[in-house]
């Protein structure tokens, strides 16, 4: 009787192990079923979203071949329109360039000048090398310094950087401009004396620049002289001088890179005062206009200024 009993609930057992085992065979294999569809939808979403990106792009590179014709046809016309539209606009005026550094140089703006008639007397690059004085080097620049007055040796680059400016635009101490070029401190070209206007290119590369010690004592030493001056940078600096320039009391132009901004350093020379460019608290882009001259104001324009 106990065999029997043993037998039957083995014979159970092994009746609800077969039903467990059936199930959950079907279980999977319904769920194997589900995920494969799943799968499926995932994979055809996938494949419309990679079609919808491809289209997406190719309408984009339309885009760009479009806009890039859109600037070619702009610069060729900016080539033919710049040089008639500035054309006698700054001639008879002297002009001397002073670059605070040497990251950047100004080839558009000094064609620009030229193009408008205007004469570029001289071109002053001060080199970084200033920021690397020796004890001996700053011995030496206080010795040479000292003929011009009494120099600070904390304040070594301000006094000559005054200095300097008052060289170039007036034409005296052209030994300065000789002993700072031996040295390697700057770069010069042209000639000294007579300058009309001075165009003073800032802005820098370098968190720890200069603008407190070199630009700020020229644009006072300039000021002092009642020479015009103008500050401008280009627009991809990475530290501006503008604020600075602004606070000095100065017209301003932050994108001096491209044809606006030249356009507007010869509307600003030719009287239009302000702020002008790309970048935050600018008056505005450009000048609204330029200054019609008559050809006997264009011949005093040198004299006068």
């Amino acid at each position: 009787m106990n065999v029997n009993i043993r037998y039957y609930v083995l014979t159970i057992a092994a009746i609800f192990m077969a039903l467990g085992i059936g199930i959950f065979i079907g279980f999977m294999l319904d769920g194997q079923k589900a995920f494969s569809e799943q799968q499926d939808t995932i994979i055809n979403q996938l494949e419309q979203k990679f079609k919808d990106i491809q289209t997406e792009n190719s309408n984009l590179k339309d885009n760009v071949q479009s806009l890039n014709k859109q600037l070619d046809y702009m610069n060729q016309y900016n080539k033919i329109i710049f040089p008639e539209l500035v054309k006698n606009r700054l001639t008879g005026v002297k002009v001397a360039i002073m670059e605070t550094n040497n990251d950047f140089i100004y080839p558009g703006m000094r064609n620009a000048l030229i193009k408008a008639g205007a004469t570029i007397n001289s071109i002053t690059i001060f080199k970084d090398s200033l920021n690397n004085l020796s004890d001996s080097d700053k011995k030496d620049l206080i010795d040479f310094l000292s003929k011009y007055g009494k120099v600070d040796e904390n304040h070594i680059i301000e006094f000559l950087s005054q200095k300097l400016s008052n060289a170039i635009i007036t034409g005296q101490d052209s030994d300065l401009i000789n002993f700072l070029k031996d040295k390697g401190y700057i770069d010069f070209s042209g000639t000294i004396g007579g300058t009309d206007f001075v165009v003073l290119a800032g802005g820098s590369n370098n968190k720890n620049n200069n603008v407190n010690i070199i630009d700020i004592p020229i644009i006072k030493q300039v000021k002092n002289l009642n020479i015009p001056i103008v500050g401008v940078e280009q627009s991809d600096v990475k530290y501006t001088y503008m604020e600075a320039y602004k606070k000095q009391r100065l017209s301003t132009i932050d994108n001096i890179d491209s044809v606006i901004g030249q356009t507007s350093l010869i509307m600003v020379m030719q009287g239009k005062e302000g702020n002008y460019g790309i970048k935050p608290g600018d008056t505005s882009i450009m000048p609204d206009s330029f200054i019609e001259v008559t050809q006997q104001n264009q011949n005093s324009m040198g004299q006068t200024r």
